[in-house]
């Protein structure tokens, strides 16, 4: 397996109030649930040792469609829950135009999706009995976070 980005989407489930003035919101972006890929099974491992938070933890971008060009805001802060083994984050949404009608559209609940970005640098292979084998990443690396339409 090669060390490319891959990505995983989610329906946005807003853990805090939306902060209008602030134009923030706390998210869950990650998850150890299992997505079936060419290879086998992947589950992001959640555990403190597995997960590198140093890129996204240094103001890593809040994109629109995975978009490079298209930065709709920035990642304040980004955690690993012990307790549910969730990755989440704070957000905040640019002032720009863009910025502003995505953050409304999210809002509204017109926008629902959001997909993040991260590098796998680490695979452990768990054989299976039945089925596709598991392959638990336990080292990898989130760059971005996204709000996503499909």
């Amino acid at each position: 397996m090669d060390e490319k980005l891959l990505y995983r989407s989610f329906r946005i489930e807003a853990e805090g109030e939306f902060d209008s003035e602030e134009r923030t919101v706390e998210l869950s972006f990650s998850s150890e649930t299992p997505v079936e890929r060419s290879f086998g099974n992947e589950v992001l491992d959640h555990s403190a040792d597995s997960v590198d938070l140093s890129r996204i933890n240094s103001a890593a971008p809040l994109l629109l469609e995975h978009d490079r060009t298209q930065q709709i805001g920035v990642v304040e802060r980004a955690w690993i829950d012990e307790e549910d083994k969730k990755g989440r984050a704070v957000v905040r949404f640019s002032r720009s135009d863009l910025g502003q009608s995505i953050l409304t559209d999210v809002r509204d609940g017109v926008r629902q999706l959001i997909s993040f970005g991260y590098e796998v640098r680490k695979f452990t292979r768990e054989v299976a009995k039945e089925g596709m084998d598991t392959f638990r990443a336990t080292s990898w690396l989130p760059m971005e976070i996204s709000v996503v339409s499909i």
